[in-house]
């Protein structure tokens, strides 16, 4: 029953939010074309929500029920009780901790990218400069109060898809699984040019590898912290704020000034994202298989 679930949940969400992407492809549309989103890719973005609904909709056909809190539950509830309440901070804080360090690993290996006026070519005034220091407070506000589409994605993938992944297959290769299948999920967006554009080498391949490697170790942190919680909410905190893409050296960083291999979006981004990759893979050595973890 629980391998029927599992793929049950993986073709709905898999087939209804593929119908919203293929239906932005074929209506010829290209992810911020304009570089700006506009209507339609706000509305696509919906498709973000589905995961949440195929989970409820499978709990319903194979009458699994609706339980809030417990074993085989939506894992919704919110307990600060026996120091869970870290793994909510954690969750908020943790976005801006890598994206910290993955700039200064990017300036590290590109010193010359370095560039102190950078935001006045942002076009920001001087009274706006002083802004950029509250920058990672305010997206992890923002992020964390509108978390709706990260809500979506990850009441389906932590909420349902890895409890069913790991009662079958064990953490380690469930986190692996399931990353590597929620970074195909993403596959038509990033043909569109979603996360890297479409201008990089070995377009789209590499963007979709690429995307696969991150959301297998993103995954580890999320699986992570929602185990650790027995809640999905510090995942949906963890995974918004991520999307908010908190960071004050971002804006002293000029991409005009990286040159070489390293301005391929694709590497760029890897760089970037390597201090996360290093926290997912501390994250996945520190997960075990017991009865706590099969009941979330």
């Amino acid at each position: 029953m629980e391998t029927r679930r599992l793929f049950l949940y993986l073709a709905s969400a898999f087939g209804m939010t593929w119908i919203v992407f293929f239906a932005y492809i074929l209506s010829g549309h290209i992810w911020m074309a304009d570089g700006a989103l506009s209507g339609m890719d706000q509305f696509v973005s919906l498709g973000m929500l589905l995961p949440a609904l195929a989970a409820l909709f499978t709990r319903w056909v194979t009458k699994e029920g609706f339980a809030v809190t417990g074993k085989d539950s939506l894992l919704l509830c919110i307990s600060f009780r026996d120091g869970k309440w870290k793994y909510f901070v954690l969750a908020i804080i943790l976005p801006w901790i890598y994206f910290e360090l993955g700039y200064a690993l990017m300036l590290l290996l590109s010193p010359g990218a370095f560039d102190p006026s950078y935001p006045t070519v942002l076009e920001m005034t001087d009274q706006e400069r002083p802004l950029i220091f509250l920058q990672p407070l305010m997206m992890m506000l923002s992020g964390t109060i509108g978390s709706f589409a990260a809500f979506g994605e990850e009441a389906g993938w932590r909420g349902y898809m890895m409890p069913k992944m790991i009662k079958l297959w064990g953490v380690k290769k469930a986190v692996i699984i399931g990353g590597a299948l929620w970074g195909i999920w993403h596959w038509p967006l990033t043909y569109v040019g979603h996360n890297f554009g479409r201008e990089y080498f070995g377009y789209p391949f590499t963007g979709f590898g690429a995307m696969c490697l991150m959301c297998v170790f993103m995954g580890m942190i999320l699986t992570y912290v929602t185990y650790r919680s027995g809640s999905i909410w510090p995942a949906v905190f963890l995974h918004a704020v991520n999307n908010a893409s908190p960071s004050i050296l971002q804006y002293f960083v000029n991409g005009d000034n990286i040159v070489g291999w390293k301005a391929d979006s694709v590497v760029s981004s890897l760089i970037l994202l390597l201090p996360m990759m290093g926290i997912g893979f501390y994250c996945l050595t520190n997960m075990r298989f017991d009865d706590k973890i099969s009941s979330i």
